[in-house]
């Protein structure tokens, strides 16, 4: 595929997005931008011309392409710098005949549909349970990783339901080799963070608890990203697998740091006996479930 192909088709697709979006008075931002065209090129199917031409990898924040967010942040560049995109003037300069939707006129289907829906609160988690490559990857983000950053979800928080989340996301994670070492590093957090539970002291450890969690999704993502991108990234593996590695140096420290933060907390002898103990069960276990 030739990667011009893909900056001409996604500027157009772009362009006629915007003006219909201004037609209805919905401005936009660059995620939602990307998610809305990844939308449309699931719902277009993997038969479609267009399909390969819309290139996208899963990273942090769901489904994410450098072509969609270059050719997004050029056209508010150029028509509308300074003022919510889009502005009156833009729009007059978009308003003309698009010739990729002339030639697939799905498209305006497609997005009519898109559009109910679009500036919902469940839009971006609609496309995890739809889209994700991992069922668990929807609880891991929504339910580990925003309770960390919201503090009104923080506020309804259940221990024992966030550990259980965390188990079953641990349980869940996939067998390869590049993630035995993830695995590991999130099964001491898991341990730790039980063991907070036990003591009755998970709120008051929650400030050393975020840090980790987060990096854990973060890296997670990174991993992800190497194995669910469409091809026109694969010369973006090499780079995408030394981030990966450098981000699980950055969590096992994090790790570290949180349980020094807390180690004051388990001041009983037989409680670190039995961390130990059980950390290196659950790292032993799943080291050798992931070798097959």
């Amino acid at each position: 595929m030739n990667k011009n192909d893909a900056d001409a088709i996604i500027n157009q697709l772009l362009k006629f997005l915007l003006c219909e979006l201004k037609e209805k008075n919905m401005p936009i931002t660059h995620f939602r931008i990307q998610k809305a065209i990844f939308k449309i090129k699931m719902e277009l199917g993997q038969n479609h011309p267009l399909y390969d031409h819309l290139p996208f990898y899963w990273f942090e924040d769901g489904p994410f392409s450098t072509v969609v967010s270059k050719e997004f942040k050029e056209l508010k560049n150029k028509y509308s710098p300074h003022t919510v995109f889009l502005s009156d003037k833009s729009y007059e300069k978009f308003s003309k005949e698009n010739q990729l939707i002339g030639e697939y006129p799905i498209i305006n289907e497609i997005s009519e549909g898109i559009f109910k829906n679009l500036f919902s609160n469940t839009f971006d988690e609609d496309i995890y349970l739809d889209y994700a490559p991992f069922s668990f990857m929807h609880p891991f983000k929504y339910v580990l990783y925003e309770t960390t950053r919201d503090d009104d979800l923080y506020s309804s928080l259940t221990v024992d339901n966030y550990l259980n989340v965390f188990y079953d996301c641990l349980s869940q994670l996939p067998y390869n080799n590049l993630l035995v070492d993830f695995s590991v590093l999130f099964s001491r957090l898991f341990t730790r963070l039980e063991l907070l539970n036990d003591e009755n002291q998970f709120f008051n450890a929650w400030r050393y608890i975020t840090p980790p969690v987060q990096l854990s999704w973060r890296t997670f993502a990174r991993w992800v990203r190497i194995y669910e991108h469409d091809r026109f990234y694969d010369d973006k593996i090499n780079f995408w697998k030394n981030d990966f590695k450098n981000s699980i140096r950055y969590l096992n420290s994090s790790i570290d740091k949180f349980k020094d933060k807390t180690e004051n907390i388990f001041t009983d002898s037989s409680s670190d006996y039995n961390y130990d103990s059980f950390e290196h069960m659950l790292n032993a276990t799943v080291g050798n479930y992931l070798k097959y």
